[in-house]
Formats: C-alpha cells, sequence, structure tokens
C-alpha cells in the first residue's frame, strides 16, 4: 500500500506529516519589505491532527505539497468556507512572510 496519494494537482500527498517540507517563509524587519510570492494551487489539511498544507506550482513546474506554520489554520479554514460556498479562490500567487513575529500570507 504506498504511503502517499496523489493530488488533482499532481503533487504527492504523503500520509505522514513529517515527508513534507515546510514552505519557506521569510522573516522580514519591517513592512516595506516583502515576503516570498508562491503560485498557490490549493490550501487545505492533512490527516486527523488537521496539519495545514498547501500545493505550490514551483518556477520549475514541479508540484509540491508543502506544510504550513500554524498561524495560518484560520486563514485556511476561511478559503475552504469560502469554497463550500462556491467560492474558489485557488490558484493565486500568494505572499508569504513573517513580520513581528506573526506568519502571514495575502493574495495578490
Amino acid at each position: 500500500m504506498a504511503d502517499f496519494i496523489v493530488n488533482k494537482a499532481g503533487a504527492k500527498v504523503y500520509k505522514d506529516i513529517n515527508k513534507h517540507r515546510v514552505l519557506n517563509v521569510p522573516a522580514l524587519s519591517n513592512e516595506s519589505e516583502k515576503g516570498t510570492v508562491y503560485n498557490v494551487l490549493s490550501v487545505g489539511f492533512l490527516g486527523g491532527q488537521r496539519e495545514p498544507i498547501v500545493t505550490v506550482k514551483e518556477t520549475d513546474g514541479e508540484v509540491v505539497v508543502y506544510r504550513l506554520p500554524y498561524d495560518l489554520v484560520g486563514w485556511i479554514e476561511n478559503f475552504m468556507g469560502m469554497k463550500l460556498h462556491g467560492i474558489d479562490s485557488f490558484p493565486a500567487k500568494v505572499e508569504f512572510g513573517k513580520l513581528n513575529g506573526r506568519v502571514y500570507a495575502e493574495i495578490l
């Protein structure tokens, strides 16, 4: 039995969350700095612990699932709720960063 499934975007989603790398979220020193922009295809949760994950299309075309910091659980829940009402915000360019000790994600 495989230890992963392949999602709609073609990325491997491992049953063991620890097999996914954490998305690189840069720490910013002030509001004028910009975070890293990713081409986000989808967001969601993995497993019973509701681990936040994101599917990203890399610049080389590879599609990868990453773990997200727990700070973004509410952000993901918001978009999942909207999707239940027929509003799908993804794919989209999303800026991720950490400012004043808090991780943020913003659709551009």
